[in-house]
């Protein structure tokens, strides 16, 4: 059987493949839920996804939690492509990424982390055997720019902003090359922002909402309850964010003034109405697929495929 390529973006809020994404959290349990359909058997314990994110880990091998995570990615991604399970194991090459400031670091770990050949487990009552056979692990964001590469090699001086749950990963580029020398991680994500939104409005009404809710209040500008008006203190606290999120980048010497800002990530998706008023940030390109990382990684698994077959 030909190897199904797989690419899974293990982020910090949520998990991303080419046709899915949800929250990275997660339980586990012994025993078999009872209300649960979207259930997922390994190695005699039982998870479920939820969503309440898991704890914010800069080394994601520590647990367990983002290679269950990350079963539930390849899980969805061969039902929805179809690919039923069989008496042979599925072969799976797989695509992750890392920031690349923690590529050095971390790169083999996480590699080593996946490469657990022959993996039994059980998703929504069907049976699965799996040989990840291969993992490649990309650097995170510079894969997100596959499918603009042209438009972007373009640019004489750009950087790659990928806004995260927890950290904003920043990479320089000249003409679509990578300079090893500026590749930073910033500890300015989402999360950070929704907390600083949560305790404003709690100060002020003794009640705050949830992320999700935020996030909608941010996406359509709509009050939840007009008794509890929060769609100013929102847009007030996510323009200084990102005020604040540019004054870091100028310290590290990142001016966004004159060299082309590369959006990407929920992050910058979410964010695009405030980045878009920032005056210190000049005609921003956004890449506006929350899928791109994964998408990425895949179309860089084909093409090493692609040139192993003609060389």
């Amino acid at each position: 059987m030909k190897p199904i390529i797989i690419g899974v973006d293990t982020g910090n809020r949520c998990i991303k493949t080419v046709h899915n994404v949800f929250v990275s959290g997660i339980n586990k349990q012994k025993a078999k839920p009872i209300q649960s359909k979207e259930v997922l058997k390994y190695n005699d314990e039982y998870y479920t996804l939820t969503k309440k994110r898991v704890n914010y880990l800069q080394d994601k091998t520590e647990n367990d939690e983002y290679f269950a995570l990350t079963l539930f990615g390849i899980a969805k991604e061969l039902k929805f492509r179809g690919i039923k399970p069989s008496n042979e194991a599925i072969p799976i090459l797989l695509g992750v990424g890392l920031p690349p400031s923690h590529l050095g670091l971390y790169k083999d770990k996480f590699k080593k982390y996946f490469e657990r050949a022959f993996i039994k487990f059980n998703y929504e009552g069907e049976s699965y055997k799996i040989q990840i056979q291969n993992v490649i692990v990309f650097s995170q964001g510079y894969a997100a720019i596959f499918d603009d590469f042209q438009q972007i090699s373009t640019f004489d001086k750009s950087y790659i902003v990928d806004i995260g749950g927890y950290t904003t990963d920043v990479i320089q580029l000249n003409n679509g090359k990578i300079d090893t020398n500026v590749c930073q991680s910033i500890n300015a994500g989402m999360i950070i922002l929704y907390n600083k939104i949560k305790d404003e409005i709690e100060n002020k009404y003794g009640i705050a909402p949830d992320e999700n809710q935020i996030d909608n209040i941010m996406a359509n500008g709509i009050e939840l309850n007009p008794n509890y008006p929060m769609v100013d203190i929102i847009n007030q606290i996510t323009t200084k964010y990102v005020e604040d999120l540019v004054s870091l980048l100028k310290e590290k010497g990142i001016i966004l003034t004159f060299a082309k800002g590369i959006f990407i990530g929920g992050g910058s998706i979410r964010l695009k109405k405030w980045i878009d008023q920032n005056q210190e940030i000049y005609k921003p390109y956004y890449i506006d697929s929350i899928h791109a990382n994964a998408k990425g990684y895949e179309a860089c698994l084909n093409a090493i495929q692609n040139q192993k077959k003609s060389g």
